[in-house]
């Protein structure tokens, strides 16, 4: 249904709307008001993707602990969106948006909450009776090395709400980080690192959501502004 599934809990929500659901969008198309929300409504496979966003939005936000972070990278988002002139550009969104809020889900949510998913989704799956407590599956503790390795340019947050949590990606925010610094900008810890949908750059939210920068690459030359 979506194009990037990136973990089980992606995955049961989108088997769990499928059940019962006709496929709206889920907000009133009647009142739709830009390109982006007329062409959410006008397409199936985007229609579905913002069904299956709501739920994950509403799971997101249920289990985020920082409210005003999760709100500005909310707001954010949706401000992205709301810039696209093209369906790529709001398919895209998509893809990105998942990610966010299933990173938010994996660092905020409660072990019973996780398992809970896991277990739902087990059993939509095979529809079969729920696991045994000694099948149950637990979650495994996260590796933080990377987060906190001495490498890092600026530590990262352990609930920091990242677009790719790779090696790589980490050296990438390092390089961020740095271009913030050389702007003469603050950067003591990394809160978020998402791509910019409508350009070609990147946001980094620094110091538990404290400061949120834009870093773009303009043909070679890189620009770093703040974003308030």
């Amino acid at each position: 249904m979506i194009k990037m599934k990136t973990s089980i809990i992606l995955a049961f929500l989108s088997v769990s709307l499928c059940a019962g659901s006709s496929f709206a969008a889920s907000f009133d198309c009647n009142k739709s008001k830009n390109f982006a929300e007329k062409t959410i409504c006008s397409d199936k496979k985007l229609s579905e993707d913002d069904e299956v966003l709501a739920k994950v939005y509403n799971l997101a936000k249920k289990v985020a602990h920082n409210k005003n972070g999760f709100d500005r990278l909310t707001k954010d988002l949706w401000d992205s969106r709301d810039l696209c002139t093209d369906y790529k550009c709001i398919n895209d969104w998509y893809d990105t948006v998942f990610v966010a809020y299933d990173s938010v889900i994996k660092t905020n949510a409660s072990d019973e909450v996780l398992n809970n998913i896991q277990k739902k989704y087990d059993e939509s799956i095979t529809q079969k009776p729920a696991i045994s407590n000694g099948d149950k599956r637990k979650k495994e503790a996260k590796d933080y090395s990377l987060y906190d390795s001495k490498d890092r340019a600026a530590p990262v947050e352990h609930n920091a709400i990242l677009y790719k949590d790779t090696p790589e990606a980490f050296e990438f925010i390092d390089t961020l980080v740095g271009f913030v610094r050389q702007s003469s900008y603050k950067c003591d810890s990394v809160s978020s690192f998402i791509p910019m949908v409508s350009s070609n750059g990147f946001t980094l939210a620094c110091n538990k959501f404290s400061y949120k920068y834009e870093i773009k690459n303009n043909g070679g030359n890189v620009s770093v502004s703040v974003d308030n």
